[in-house]
């Protein structure tokens, strides 16, 4: 499909409900972990977030590896305009990129969890909350920008 033939009022429709599927998510990843965080459960909460960002990894390596992205009809349309947009070479690029990156973050979070010490590691809930609401706001306001450039 040409870009000509994407309708782009229909493709930022989707991208509001895109946005919307994300803070549901977010909101949903965001109560389970202030309760690990809350109750004082470091070990589980940064080994939930290890094993979030090693799901993270595969489903890129996969969406790169096939070509097909997995998630829901909304989000399908949304990356193939994206990768329509920016043609293949520009997508496969990005794609590793992430790839590259967010396997990093995942190594790195899996050598904190087996090195550090988490007996003595304290949580406080309230002001630990705010790099979490500071990343929220942020991809609202990516994605809205982003939407609006379209």
């Amino acid at each position: 499909m040409d870009e000509t033939q994407w309708d782009i009022q229909e493709v930022k429709y989707l991208k509001k409900m895109q946005l919307v599927q994300g803070n549901l998510v977010m909101l949903l990843l965001f109560v389970p972990f202030g309760y690990l965080a809350e109750n004082g459960k470091p070990l589980l909460l940064f080994g939930a977030f290890c094993v979030l960002s090693w799901i993270i990894v595969a489903i890129t390596l996969y969406t790169l590896k096939t070509g097909r992205p997995i998630g829901t009809k909304t989000s399908r349309r949304v990356r193939a305009f994206d990768r329509n947009r920016l043609g293949e070479k520009r997508w496969k690029r990005r794609k590793i990129t992430e790839i590259v990156f967010i396997s990093v973050i995942s190594v790195f979070l899996t050598g904190f969890i087996f090195v550090m010490d988490f007996d003595t590691v304290r949580l406080h809930f309230p002001i630990d909350a705010f790099p979490f609401i500071g990343a929220w706001i942020g991809y609202n306001i990516g994605e809205i920008i982003r939407m609006n450039n379209l």
